[in-house]
């Protein structure tokens, strides 16, 4: 269930000189149980337990909100001064930030206001952009029928490769990210971020590769494993074309999971030059998902000479 911060946790708000920072009225200090809220949500095991997901930097807030992420609030970053007699604090947003705030507070999402060196301790990153967005974990599920385009993530570890491989999807047109079991969270603060928001303009779905597997053949959906041992991608296409298909994207160092390879419809590679031993997961993926696009490269007649690597 959500934090809600009671009574006790709740500080004056604190109000904004006209035409600095988001709306006074919109605006309040964040409470200690939202503080411990967005703390559970760095630590790898509270986040599946709060359903929540940690969004950081004012690009990932403002694409998930534009993409619409269910955002419950924000925090940023702000410097207290004294105004006049007074002596209110007026507290500012980032530079860069305050234009952010104003569309979420025209939006009705709550702004939390924090002071810049506990942002910096609250914050997943080390170097903190003012900003940060807590929002509902979309849901997701495997449906029929299936979308076109879906890749496939198995056993995939590093956040920034998960990320980078979901911004890609959402990008080229994939319709589904599916993270098998022994994936990073997809939902991880760090995925989050190197996926630049664009995790939430595509549906994502963690599951196991048997249940992966029988949903798989029940809506007819190719299975291409990306490897090493597999055909140049660009001899494949010239003669063979699915109306529908998976892209599975292996483990970093052991490559796809041999339940894979063995169920593959097609095992496919990237041709390298002579020399090179191999692409990361992320970039190696990001091309194999634009070459099986809709526009992709037929193979040259004459190719040169080049050699294959897992990717």
């Amino acid at each position: 269930m959500e934090d809600k911060p009671s009574s006790s946790d709740r500080e004056a708000r604190v109000p904004l000189s006209e035409g600095r920072g988001p709306p006074s009225e919109d605006r309040e200090p964040l409470s200690k149980a939202r503080t411990r809220l967005v703390r559970r949500l760095s630590d790898r095991k509270g986040r599946p337990r709060e359903a929540r997901v940690l969004i950081e930097g004012p690009r990932a807030v403002e694409t998930a909100f534009d993409a619409g992420a269910s955002i419950e609030f924000v925090v940023f970053a702000s410097s207290g001064v004294s105004a006049g007699d007074s002596g209110a604090a007026i507290s500012t947003a980032p530079a860069g930030v305050t234009e952010l705030l104003e569309r979420l507070s025209a939006a009705g999402i709550e702004l939390c206001s924090l002071a810049e060196a506990e942002f910096g301790s609250l914050a997943d990153t080390e170097s903190p952009q003012g900003i940060l967005a807590v929002s509902r974990e979309p849901p997701g599920a495997l449906s029929d029928p299936a979308p076109a385009h879906t890749l496939v993530l198995d056993r995939v570890q590093d956040p920034g490769n998960v990320g980078t491989l979901i911004r890609s999807a959402a990008a080229l047109g994939a319709g589904l990210v599916i993270a098998l079991d022994g994936t990073v969270d997809p939902w991880n603060p760090k995925v989050v971020r190197a996926s630049a928001g664009e995790i939430f303009r595509v549906p994502v779905v963690r599951t196991d590769w048997a249940s992966f597997d029988g949903w798989r053949e029940s809506v007819d959906l190719a299975l291409l494993v990306a490897d090493g041992s597999g055909v140049d991608v660009r001899a494949y296409l010239a003669s063979h074309r699915h109306p529908s298909w998976s892209l599975l994207i292996g483990n970093e160092g052991a490559g796809p999971r041999a339940e894979a390879l063995a169920a593959a419809t097609g095992v496919i590679a990237l041709p390298l030059m002579g020399g090179v031993e191999s692409l990361n997961a992320a970039m190696a993926g990001s091309i194999l998902l634009w070459a099986l696009g809709p526009e992709a490269p037929s193979s040259p007649s004459s190719p040169p000479r080049r050699e294959t690597h897992r990717v």
